[in-house]
């Protein structure tokens, strides 16, 4: 089972696939009314309560975008940061492994381009897989549990815009492999 995050403030988008079967689809939706540490609590609470169920085989989470701007970007970054301290601990004490996709990567992955928009990538989404997804947070939650198949090698054929995905990321994770030695 793969487990795609699309953190956000406003709408986290969560999915969690086994082989070809949707298992879960959850939009965490915080109120903007309500004190940042309670809507960034709610959100990772949620994703463990999640992770802790479903036990699953690698957790894939969308990198940062650095388009926010102004107070957001403290805000996304403290969101982001926290998330990725829960994984850490799933990964140190139940070994649940988790990367993390660049943006532009996952667009990539998706639709052929790195640049695509949203609704562009539900098309995708919809027209590659038959995954009609609710909204476009849910819609990128689901290419990154895609991702995470095509990298655990339980995807099938990819086509060569995804396979560089893939060799992108392993790449990657062979660097922070590198680095865990080195500290």
């Amino acid at each position: 089972m793969i487990v795609g995050i699309d953190p956000s403030l406003t709408g986290t988008g969560i999915v969690a696939l086994r082989r070809d079967t949707v298992e879960l689809v959850k939009t965490v939706k915080t109120r903007p009314d309500l004190s940042l540490i309670y809507r960034v609590s709610a959100i990772y609470r949620t994703i463990a309560s999640i992770v802790e169920k479903l036990a699953p085989d690698l957790i894939v989470i969308e990198g940062f975008s650095y388009g926010s701007k102004g107070r957001a970007v403290f805000e996304i970054a403290y969101l982001g940061w926290r998330i990725r301290e829960e994984l850490e601990q799933f990964k140190e004490q139940d070994g649940i492994p988790w990367i993390e996709v660049p943006p532009a990567q996952l667009k990539k992955f998706a639709t052929g381009k790195g640049t695509a928009n949203k609704g562009v990538i539900m098309q995708q989404v919809y027209k590659r897989w038959g995954f009609e997804a609710s909204d476009n947070n849910i819609a990128d939650a689901f290419v990154l549990a895609k991702i995470g198949q095509a990298y655990l090698g339980g995807f099938g054929e990819l086509t060569a815009f995804q396979e560089s995905v893939i060799t992108a990321l392993r790449k990657e994770e062979s660097l922070c492999q590198k680095e865990e030695v080195l500290v």
